[in-house]
């Protein structure tokens, strides 16, 4: 079918071509009919299209999405920032758009580049790299109808480069199935999900699926479930608890092959307890071509106070204390309680925004396929990121906001919008929204828990479960 359209789309462009020609004799100009000069330019520029974006000096990855040293040491416009999504004083939460989560250096499905207008394409054609004295000149001449003849010509010849990801990219902006885009599915109409009908309430789901007849390729997509947040007892709360890892492998596929698809569940009871809060479990794939495929859920007991401390004493040289603070501050912050709350003291300063925090070694990802079944370098470590905790911001008056994690949207290979499911959540007095408050929020699969604060002595607001798992299957 995709074929088929794409021959009805190149047969309607050629039609156009025709009825807009400039009848000009390009053989006798260029040396060769318009069509095939301009796929030579093509072929000789690869990377001179208008869609073409230098690669970063050091190549980035899915892992670095949360590598502790790229969390803490983020930069927007050169200004040092502490985590993803906030700034450095106490005041404001906007969401950093300038960082590796959004800029497109690691997900395709960020940064998104506009379409090239005609009068791009043009320029590229008689005056960039791909250009041709021969075409200025004729484009001087009559540069309506030429401009025409070339735009046409140039989106007719996409279908020739089917195969060649470079091309696709560069000039058509289209990302080859081969290439296997980083977070994004290979298919917007051959997927499907695997979660529960509740995923919400921490609800995971299982399912067997079978290669439909005529696929050859399928990517595994993994969200590990969340965790639960803990609400604290006494004066204090929790930030959005730690979100469940992903991972995501293309592998070549037989048809009528079964795969078995698990996506974790997340427990948790709504109650006010000091306690560990409900664990998240892993969501993982087993079947023909996979040696071992999963997204552990998060469930590791005092990470963050953990990670925490390797952030300041790593990133910042300073010493570690049981604090949930800013990495510059020494020793104003809420305290790091035993389940990773916080609780609030007379200093409760934090100096800025307590950044987002990475679980470095106790939840993990892993996406290996066999050899016969191994697609480009599409597996291994760097194919998905570990478990996060929220940010925090809290003044000495105790008043502040929380900022969710990010986390990787199944639908469009991006980040999760900042402005869905209460992503600053500002609290000013008493207990705020969250906590079990926002137990039916559908932020999305595999996010943790959503924050609690609590005021006053209000001891009535019970934490929140983390969200279940989910799995996605693409093929082509």
């Amino acid at each position: 079918m995709a074929d088929l359209l794409v021959q009805n789309a190149s047969a309607e462009l050629n039609k156009a071509i025709t009825a807009s020609g400039t009848r000009v004799s390009w053989s006798t100009m260029l040396g060769a009919e318009l069509r095939a000069y301009l796929k030579a330019q093509i072929t000789a520029f690869p990377n001179g299209g208008p869609y073409y974006v230098a690669a970063a000096a050091t190549p980035l990855y899915l892992c670095d999405l949360s590598d502790p040293l790229k969390v803490a040491n983020c930069t927007d416009d050169g200004t040092l920032i502490t985590n993803f999504a906030g700034a450095t004083t106490q005041s404001t939460g906007s969401y950093n758009t300038k960082n590796i989560w959004t800029n497109g250096t690691v997900l395709s499905g960020a940064g998104a580049i506009a379409a090239a207008t005609q009068a791009e394409i043009i320029t590229l054609f008689t005056t960039g790299a791909a250009g041709n004295s021969n075409l200025k000149r004729a484009y001087a001449a009559d540069n309506a109808a030429f401009s025409q003849d070339v735009f046409f010509t140039y989106l007719g010849l996409q279908p020739d480069f089917t195969g060649n990801a470079t091309i696709l990219k560069n000039w058509f902006n289209v990302e080859d199935a081969v290439s296997n885009a980083p977070g994004k599915r290979l298919s917007e109409t051959n997927y499907l999900k695997v979660c529960g009908a509740a995923w919400q309430n921490g609800v995971g789901g299982s399912c067997t699926w079978t290669v439909p007849a005529g696929a050859t390729q399928a990517k595994f997509q993994a969200w590990g479930a969340g965790k639960g947040s803990n609400p604290a007892c006494c004066c204090g709360g929790s930030s959005w608890a730690n979100s469940g890892t992903y991972s995501e492998m293309t592998i070549k596929v037989t048809a009528a092959d079964t795969y078995t698809v698990c996506a974790g569940c997340s427990c948790q009871i709504y109650r006010c307890s000091n306690a560990e809060p409900g664990k998240g479990c892993m969501s993982g794939v087993v079947g023909n071509g996979i040696c071992c495929f999963k997204a552990d859920g998060s469930n590791a007991l005092l990470v963050n106070c953990g990670s925490s401390n390797s952030v300041r004493v790593t990133v910042y040289g300073r010493s570690a204390c049981q604090r949930h603070q800013n990495p510059y501050c020494t020793s104003s912050g809420p305290c790091f309680c035993g389940c990773g709350e916080y609780c609030f003291d007379s200093s409760c300063g934090t100096c800025g925004v307590a950044p987002i925090l990475t679980d470095c070694c106790q939840t993990c990802f892993c996406s290996c396929a066999t050899d016969a079944c191994v697609v480009g370098t599409n597996q291994g470590p760097k194919m998905g990121y570990r478990s996060m905790y929220g940010a925090t911001c809290i003044d000495t008056n105790n008043y502040g906001f929380h900022i969710r994690p990010p986390i990787l949207d199944s639908d469009t290979g991006s980040v999760f919008p900042c402005t869905t499911g209460c992503y600053c959540q500002t609290f000013t007095s008493s207990c705020c929204c969250g906590g079990c408050n926002g137990k039916d929020w559908t932020t999305h699969p595999g996010a943790g828990g959503a924050p609690t604060h609590v005021m006053g002595g209000n001891t009535n607001h019970k934490g929140d479960s983390g969200k279940g798992g989910m799995v996605q299957i693409s093929w082509t």
